[in-house]
């Protein structure tokens, strides 16, 4: 936890065992389930893909968006991981991290035009741009509160640290939620879509880029979407397929 300062995790074991205070008694997610919005909000769920099947998709997005990343973003069925992605939940855990796996809202990547080869890129997250991420992390807020408070883990006296008690309001949990989740949770993707073309893709089925010889991405951003996985080992997944699609093609040029 504390990496290898010795002085620095002793005086933190020494406060714990003292009086339970300290950098120990800090909530620090350890553990992780992934949950479908039945289980999540099962009187919810099915209004909120409701919602996000009327939107306009075009509208979530920059207005210079090219008209294929519109046509991606239409033609992904989110509402459908929303619907139909139900997990049982078992175990228990003792501090909670919400994620959305699959949030709606999408960010852009583009060159620093003011020193595009000696500057890092110009990212922006545009995190909670689709409202329909507010309602579900909402949702995945409320989920959390009923699973420590109203289950057997209540024996074991559970106390609510964020968001404050008094925040209850879904306009209040939405103010909380814009001031305090962070825009990532290490799970970049979808900048370089493997999809067609016309849809928005930037490499096809061999992670080729489109109109570029000789080159091909292997990484997470391939991934039009987040999977419901840890997104390293998909990526090695990405990577053994690749490593298997150039055996092939040097076999074949080989002729052997």
């Amino acid at each position: 936890m504390f990496g290898g300062n010795k002085n620095f995790t002793d005086w933190a074991q020494e406060l714990w065992r003292a009086n339970k205070t300290g950098p120990y008694s800090m909530g620090i997610g350890n553990a992780a389930a992934w949950l479908g919005m039945p289980v999540i909000s099962p009187e919810r769920f099915e209004s909120i893909a409701s919602k996000l099947e009327n939107q306009d998709h075009a509208a979530q997005l920059p207005p210079d968006t090219d008209p294929t990343v519109v046509a991606v973003s239409a033609s992904e069925n989110m509402a459908d991981i929303i619907l139909y992605s139900n997990h049982v939940l078992t175990g228990a855990g003792s501090s909670g991290t919400l994620v959305d796996l699959h949030p709606l809202s999408r960010g852009t990547v583009n060159i620093n035009t003011t020193d595009p080869f000696n500057t890092e890129p110009i990212v922006d997250y545009r995190a909670l741009t689709n409202p329909v991420d507010i309602d579900i992390m909402i949702e995945m807020l409320r989920f959390t509160k009923r699973y420590f408070f109203e289950t057997r883990l209540k024996e074991f006296s559970p106390r609510q640290v964020q968001p404050p008690d008094y925040v209850n309001e879904p306009e209040d949990l939405a103010g909380f939620l814009a001031e305090n989740l962070s825009p990532s949770e290490f799970h970049p993707s979808g900048t370089c879509a493997m999809m067609p073309r016309e849809l928005g893709g930037v490499v096809d089925e061999n992670l080729r880029v489109y109109g570029v010889e000789h080159l091909r991405v292997v990484d997470a951003s391939i991934m039009p979407t987040l999977p419901g996985a840890n997104t390293c080992q998909s990526v090695y997944a990405i990577a053994e397929k690749v490593s298997d699609i150039w055996c092939v093609r040097r076999y074949i040029t080989n002729g052997s």
